[in-house]
């Protein structure tokens, strides 16, 4: 079901900060004026690289994100080969400028997110990723480009700002301009595994708090210190991760295991855009809903204290955790993994962000939660190596399937309490 992706290796030292010979990388913080003792604190931590602070030029303008957005890619100075675009409320990764040099080493010619919301597909892309032992994932066609941490070359900027004037009176969201611009052009995204930033889940300044807490779905600096020796930057004697050669194949999974509200879906790539169903309706109709069952009651436990309003939680996670394993190489790094637990830790959490008393459970019982979903990646991982990947739909019963947008208004919130 997905291709199979080099996995992460021992590091080689990468090239001195600045990325690829010749390249030279330059920042902008997009700021709101509320924020902008933050966003000065942002550009000040790139010493080496040419930073500046972009302010919202019309700040008590209708709330967009696209005012600032375009302030910040203009800023980009004539001699830099690649822009990056933070958001004033990030917080950047250890050796955060040191791991961005060696990507754009290694990526020197694609647009680079170095974030993705852990309730987003591209959440449940990264997770994919990081069972496939994958450096990068490819972002999902369909969905907005996550901006709050993005680096285009050069030649992507010039044709962002050329399609966005600077006395346009467009209000889009810039992650969904950026993704209508880059998609028109056959640009590919790819997204960090790990993540490079963290969001602060502040107050939002554009209405997006009914999204709950947004946080990366796979941040470095939960994927704890690396084993063992770790290779020196020659200039400036950072250290750099396991992780830090950037070197695997893009990966670029066709199933997504997204949970929303509670409630695990599969997400499909068809030619006719994303479709979704939910897990056990997958597992099912890919005959593998006994197998599942069997698995399921001889592995699991209850959980205490487990919320009334959502009483089938507990086997929501564990048959998203299933199909997160039996879709995934066999081969690949073990749920213990610190970059696979800390991408499968934010499952729950994300998947019940904006559940209110929910939420504040999964918070209280995160570490048992993590464990419940990695047993399930596990029991589907052994059924992957006994059985091999699981039988794909049929064309007809993919074609009737919902569009997956369809996820987003599924379920009510329920009121906070």
């Amino acid at each position: 079901m997905t291709p199979t992706s080099t996995p992460r290796a021992a590091a080689a030292p990468p090239a001195a900060p600045g990325g690829a010979p010749g390249a030279v990388i330059s920042v902008a913080v997009m700021a709101h004026p509320r924020r902008l003792d933050r966003a000065r604190e942002l550009a000040a931590a790139f010493p080496q690289w040419p930073a500046t602070v972009a302010v919202d030029p019309e700040p008590d303008g209708p709330p967009t994100t696209l005012r600032a957005a375009r302030a910040a890619w203009a800023g980009m100075p004539a001699r830099a080969t690649h822009h990056l675009v933070l958001q004033d409320d990030v917080v950047l990764c250890r050796d955060f400028a040191a791991r961005l040099a060696a990507a754009v080493a290694a990526r020197p010619e694609h647009p680079l997110a170095l974030y993705a919301n852990w309730n987003a597909w591209n959440g449940s892309a990264t997770r994919a990723a990081a069972l496939a032992g994958a450096d990068w994932v490819a972002a999902v066609p369909g969905e907005w480009t996550p901006s709050l941490a993005l680096l285009l070359p050069r030649a992507d900027v010039l044709a962002l700002l050329a399609a966005i004037p600077a006395d346009s009176a467009e209000q889009t969201p810039d992650d969904i301009v950026l993704h209508r611009e880059l998609t028109a052009r056959g640009r590919q995204v790819l997204i960090s595994v790990p993540h490079l930033v963290e969001h602060l889940g502040d107050l939002s300044l554009i209405g997006n708090d009914a999204y709950g807490p947004r946080h990366s779905a796979c941040f470095a600096d939960r994927t704890g210190p690396a084993a063992g020796a770790t290779p020196r930057d020659p200039a400036t004697g950072a250290r750099y991760p396991r992780w830090q050669p950037w070197e695997s194949s893009p990966y670029a999974p066709t199933l997504l295991v997204h949970l929303h509200r509670g409630e695990a879906h599969a997400v499909l790539a068809t030619p006719d855009g994303p479709r979704h169903l939910t897990v056990v309706e997958y597992l099912r109709g890919t005959g593998l809903a006994d197998a599942a069952t069997r698995a399921h009651r001889e592995r699991t436990g209850e959980l205490p204290g487990q919320p009334t309003e959502y009483p089938g939680l507990r086997a929501e996670l564990w048959y998203a955790g299933y199909l997160l394993g039996i879709t995934a190489p066999p081969d690949g790094p073990a749920p213990g993994d610190p970059v696979v637990r800390a991408a499968l830790r934010t499952l729950a959490l994300g998947g019940t962000n904006s559940l209110g008393p929910v939420r504040r459970w999964a918070d209280q019982h995160a570490d048992r939660l993590t464990e419940l979903v990695a047993d399930g990646v596990a029991a589907g991982r052994t059924h992957r190596r006994r059985n091999g990947p699981p039988t794909a739909l049929t064309p007809s019963r993919t074609a009737a399937l919902a569009p997956a947008e369809e996820i987003w208004q599924r379920t009510p919130v329920p009121e906070e309490t």
